[in-house]
Formats: C-alpha cells, structure tokens, sequence
C-alpha cells in the first residue's frame, strides 16, 4: 500500500508541475485632440520703404523693413486659410489724412512665406480714405489640405511705385495697413 501511494503522489506531482496555464490579453492606448482656433499675428514693423532723394523721374522703391504676419492654424481640420491685407489712404504726411497726399503712389505687398504648403501673393493695393480701407488683396494662403500650424509670411518683395510727378515734400508720409485672415481656404 505504501508503494502505491508513492507512486500515485509522484503521479501527482509530475501531473502538477508539468501543467502551465497561460494567459494573454489586449487592450488599446486611446489620445484625443481637440480643435483650437486659426490666428495671426503681425508683429510691429512697419512696411518701410527708407529715405529717398525728391526726383522728376518715376521710381520704384524697394522695402527696407517689413512686417513679419504668423498665422496659427491650430483647428486640425486642413480646411485651408487667406491672409488679405488692405491699404487706408493713400500715403499722407498726416496720419488723419489731412496733409500732403503722395498722390498716384501705388503700393505693392508682396508675400513670402516659410512653408512650403503656403501660396504667397502680390497685390497692388487701391487706397481707401481715413474712415475705411480699399479694397484687400490676397497676399498668402493655404489650400483645403494644408496650412495646419504656424507659417510666418514676410513682405520683403514689396514695392511703392511713385510717378515724377507726383509732388513730394521733404517730410515722411504714411498709410494704414489692415490684415485679414479668413478661414477661406486658397485656391
């Protein structure tokens, strides 16, 4: 009887040390995002275009300081944007409008920008008065598709073309720049 309870715990033994339950499972990692907003910022350099010597010939002036505009898609939907800008009055020697006009002086904003998914743009620009600007033109803008982060657009290819004779005073002049950025995508 010995031997046989031996032999049946050595059984149970093997029958215990042999068996190997194994178990897997699966489960997931899981992140949501949600929408932001489309922005800019235009930072405070103004459109320059230097100091020029007075001339009976037409010239075409070359900007010496530009503005740097960062537009912030931050939506997460690719729906595309366009930054506009307009002109105020035309180029003043007062601010409100009231002094010298740099009549016929036609401004050009020229648009380069950093990313490459982005649409640069020219456009000469119609002066409107001092109560409201004329009409904007296109000078950057992102596809259905593109345009999602920052991309900063800079203006160093902009012109300020002025006939001979225009009358110019020995004096600074002025205009007002308005930017505009619609959530329209570009073409």
């Amino acid at each position: 009887m010995k031997k046989f309870v031996f032999g049946l715990m050595i059984s149970a033994g093997l029958l215990g040390a042999t068996t190997v339950v194994a178990n897997a499972d699966t489960s997931t990692g899981d992140v949501t995002f949600t929408g932001g907003t489309l922005s800019m910022s235009v930072d405070t350099t103004n459109l320059a275009f230097g100091s020029n010597a007075i001339t009976s010939s037409n010239a075409t002036l070359d900007a010496t300081a530009t503005p740097t505009v960062t537009v912030s898609d931050l939506r997460g939907t690719s729906a595309g944007w366009t930054l506009t800008v307009a002109q105020g009055q035309q180029f003043n020697t007062a601010t409100d409008g009231t002094g010298s006009a740099l009549t016929n002086a036609a401004l050009t904003v020229a648009g380069t920008e950093s990313d490459s998914a982005v649409t640069n743009g020219s456009t000469t620009l119609a002066p409107g008065t001092t109560e409201a600007a004329g009409a904007a033109g296109t000078v950057a803008s992102a596809k259905n598709g593109t345009g999602n982060g920052d991309s900063t657009v800079t203006f160093s290819d902009s012109k300020l073309a002025v006939p001979g004779a225009t009358t110019k005073l020995a004096t600074g002049y002025t205009t007002a720049l308005t930017w505009n950025l619609s959530d329209t995508p570009g073409n």
